[in-house]
């Protein structure tokens, strides 16, 4: 996908700054995949000191790569290219900026916003803002990126009289959740004058990947092992993959176009889930009563999730659960680092669940899954994973999939440990508080809601679902792309958690 070098891109500036893509980074889906991300505030914040503190940041150290504009280097490789100076002919970013003088409640975007409340509901998705939250010259897919010179990230400012929608429009091949986490925080401390306090960035130019992958980041307590992928024979390739990609195609063109929503799982009623979970597994398998499984409400939402899509198909097909791992969080030497990384880090985590199983009490399926991840998540399965996407990526392909040809795929993202909502203290922008009543549980200068969605609503979204996290009293929001039968489900399954049955 985009087949161009250098030499057929326009305009070339020989004294840029080159970064490259990780491995992680430079694939076909990430190269297409442009997302906003929009962070609800309830006060009023200075648009201007967002410019400026954010255009600071980007020129700090490897911060600039933020600033960067997407190429595709003689190799076919992609590269970030960054101006050596930011001018008002080559800014770091594209902005803009709306004001309204009125409060976000009097406007029609007010209807569409997801809100709290005591009962589990389904909402709109975050692709009904893109209009108001995005400018017309934001980037819609990769290629946009690759004509003329244009910033890579771009930042949308909408002010009302009580409340401000600050956006970043960017491709995913720039970061992830993690690094979107490191963004928000370093932001937050230029906004607060604290630009010495900045954290590095690290591995800009070398790719922590290749180095975790030859066992050169570990933590100290490990011995170093090396084994072979042992989910490799469940590997779909040639004429598996064949099938697979027929299959998908097939139902692209004569299934319904699948719908963006957002679903909000209030804190009781997540814990609810999570102990039907466990009561499953109470006297399952011959399991003793003072046994006590170990299961995640990560876990639980991921099974949650897929067998609520699987009761929508009526053909009983195995199911892939397709969980992205993020090593942020895996090796303490990244995990506790004192710098960042701005690259993508997340790994795929394969769940095989059978027809089945995958029909049956939740408890068991998120036990499943939480055994496919222990396994494939030890540090010697990482390095094995990881060295078969480099072999895969020097072969030029990026795919990896696992699971069977006819499996249904269903792709489950979580930022829960990012902690997005909590990432971002701009309290030393506000110039006056939106929301003063009793009712706010958050503090001054901090976000009430992240939407998130792609900029081009696409077929090749489905069956997707983005665990956003937990707001400020403790409940999840959830962001997914499915077929209406499958919405339908998720209707059925609200209204029972709702009604208690």
């Amino acid at each position: 996908m985009f087949g161009l070098s250098t030499t057929d891109q326009q305009p070339k500036f020989d004294d840029d700054d080159v970064y490259p893509a990780m491995l992680l980074d430079d694939t076909k889906a990430q190269r297409d995949m442009i997302l906003h991300w929009t962070f609800h505030f309830n006060d009023v914040l200075d648009a201007e000191k967002l410019r400026t503190s954010l255009a600071m940041l980007i020129d700090i150290g490897d911060w600039r790569k933020l600033g960067g504009r997407y190429r595709i280097n003689a190799q076919g490789r992609a590269e970030f290219h960054v101006p050596k100076t930011f001018t008002e002919a080559r800014p770091p970013f594209q902005y803009s900026q709306r004001d309204f003088d009125m409060n976000i409640e009097d406007h029609p975007i007010n209807r569409k916003l997801p809100r709290v409340r005591e009962q589990p509901s389904v909402h709109t998705g975050g692709h009904e803002l893109k209009e108001l939250v995005t400018a017309p010259d934001n980037p819609v897919n990769g290629w946009d990126l690759l004509v003329g010179d244009k910033p890579q990230m771009a930042l949308n400012i909408v002010s009302f009289k009580n409340r401000t929608l600050v956006t970043l429009v960017f491709s995913h091949m720039l970061m992830d959740a993690g690094g979107l986490q490191d963004l928000l925080q370093n932001w937050s401390l230029v906004i607060a004058e604290r630009e010495a306090d900045v954290s590095p960035v690290f591995g800009a130019q070398k790719d922590v990947t290749h180095e975790i992958a030859e066992g050169r980041i570990e933590d100290h307590s490990e011995v170093f092992v090396q084994e072979e992928l042992k989910i490799a024979p469940k590997r779909i390739k040639g004429l598996k993959m064949f099938i697979f990609v027929l299959r998908f195609f097939w139902e692209l063109l004569w299934y319904e176009k699948p719908e963006s929503r957002t679903i909000f799982m209030p804190k009781a009623t997540m814990s609810r889930l999570r102990r039907e979970a466990l009561d499953n597994l109470n006297t399952a398998d011959g399991r003793v009563e003072d046994e006590k499984p170990f299961i995640t409400e990560g876990d639980v939402l991921s099974t949650w999730i897929a067998k609520t899509v699987a009761s929508s198909d009526s053909r009983q097909l195995p199911v892939s659960i397709l969980n992205a791992v993020n090593l942020w969080y895996r090796f303490d030497s990244i995990k506790y680092a004192t710098g960042g990384y701005l690259q993508n880090l997340s790994l795929c985590q394969f769940t095989f669940l059978s027809p089945s199983m995958v029909r049956g009490p939740l408890g068991p399926i998120a036990l499943e899954n939480r055994s496919h991840l222990t396994q494939q998540t030890t540090k010697p399965q990482i390095r094995a994973y990881l060295k078969s996407t480099i072999a895969e990526s020097q072969s030029g392909l990026d795919a990896i999939l696992f699971g069977e040809s006819n499996m249904l795929l269903i792709i489950v993202t979580n930022w829960t440990k990012a902690d997005l909502t909590q990432a971002a203290d701009f309290s030393a922008a506000v110039l006056r508080e939106g929301d003063g009543s009793l009712a706010r549980k958050n503090a001054r200068g901090y976000m009430t809601q992240i939407y998130v969605s792609s900029t081009k609503e696409s077929f090749m979204s489905r069956n997707v679902m983005i665990v956003k996290g937990k707001d400020h009293g403790g409940n999840y929001w959830l962001a997914g792309c499915f077929l209406p039968k499958a919405w339908a489900k998720f209707e059925e399954e609200i209204a029972r958690l709702t009604t208690g049955s």
